[in-house]
């Protein structure tokens, strides 16, 4: 396990074709992508779609499809209006610092609840917090990488996303719809600055599933 002191794999069959994907470099929040392997990420998907189909919370996301697409429309139709109303750099500006202030209310939120309970600001409760918050949201294909004294130093989620295929199929670029999804950034630096977050793969950029990860190193632990 080189660095690792324990993998925890929940699907091994699903990372393995995840891992077979080859792709050219793109930037840390896949934005900029060169050379997708859609084949590749076709094949994935398809033994995904077989794995969790009996899942109840992939079943109720699927099935929300048209309101996810709703309410991401409603997040357009004022980022649009902001657009518009301010210039399209002022407008964007105006939005990523509203989902910044987002972030920071969920992420100090979740920070002392956690503090509440006496526990340390690692990746551990970061997640036990931030499920709460989405519960209804798919982690059927994890990775979970941890070190020996039992800190998750890496967290690694695979998933399909309704809201991404909304925002790859209607968003102006790719950069508008990261005013939407970078709201996971920052809730997790306003729960631990130390926690670093990055996209192997993101809808909104054209692939067909998303590839999210959260890393944090041992000394960035806050008690």
């Amino acid at each position: 396990m080189s660095e690792y002191e324990k993998v925890d794999i929940s699907h091994p069959e699903l990372k393995e074709l995840a891992d077979a994907i080859e792709d050219g470099p793109g930037d840390r929040y896949a934005r900029t992508k060169v050379g997708l392997d859609l084949e590749g990420q076709d094949r994935y998907m398809e033994l995904y779609r077989e794995v969790s189909a009996s899942d109840p919370i992939q079943q109720g996301w699927d099935a929300n499809e048209p309101e996810f697409h709703a309410k991401t429309k409603i997040f357009s139709v004022l980022a649009d209006a902001l657009e518009e109303e301010l210039g399209t750099q002022a407008g964007r500006e105006a939005v990523s610092r509203a989902r910044q202030r987002q972030g920071k209310q969920m992420g100090e939120a979740m920070a002392a609840k956690t503090r509440a309970k006496g526990e340390k600001l690692n990746l551990n409760n970061f997640f036990k917090e931030f499920w709460g918050y989405f519960q209804w949201s798919p982690k059927l294909d994890t990775e979970r990488y941890y070190d020996r004294d039992g800190n998750m130093v890496k967290y690694v989620l695979r998933l399909n996303c309704p809201i991404g295929d909304y925002l790859r199929d209607n968003a102006p670029d790719v950069e508008y719809s990261s005013n939407f999804c970078d709201l996971d950034e920052f809730i997790a630096h306003a729960y631990n600055p130390g926690i670093r977050y990055s996209r192997k793969r993101w809808v909104p950029a054209g692939d067909r599933y998303s590839e999210l990860i959260w890393e944090l190193d041992p000394e960035h632990v806050i008690d």
